[in-house]
């Protein structure tokens, strides 16, 4: 069974105005990672829950370049993506998300 992957207006905004050939590789991360693995139990998805957030967030780096925070909805088989950013801005905002 596969997650519903649903997006922030925020979230949404930044991927669309990342470069073509970068969106075709987050594209690919999200239905592949995210929507069956969510909680990043395949080597080839680079996830982590982030430490000190409730409820749950985990975080999703793609290709060292761009990384996404999202929460899991386990009743309704749902992943939300609440921010979208390059991978270094993430760093910085994992204590205040």
């Amino acid at each position: 069974m596969s997650y519903n992957i649903t997006y922030s207006k925020d979230a949404d905004k930044f991927l669309n105005g990342i470069p073509l050939k970068h969106a075709k590789v987050v594209e690919e991360k999200i239905k592949e990672c995210l929507a069956k693995h969510p909680k990043g139990k395949v080597h080839h998805c680079n996830i982590k829950l982030i430490k000190g957030t409730n409820p749950k967030k985990y975080r999703l780096h793609i290709a060292m370049t761009y990384t996404l925070i999202y929460s899991i909805d386990e009743e309704n088989k749902s992943v939300f993506i609440s921010h979208a950013m390059g991978i270094n801005q993430a760093h910085s905002k994992y204590g205040i998300i």
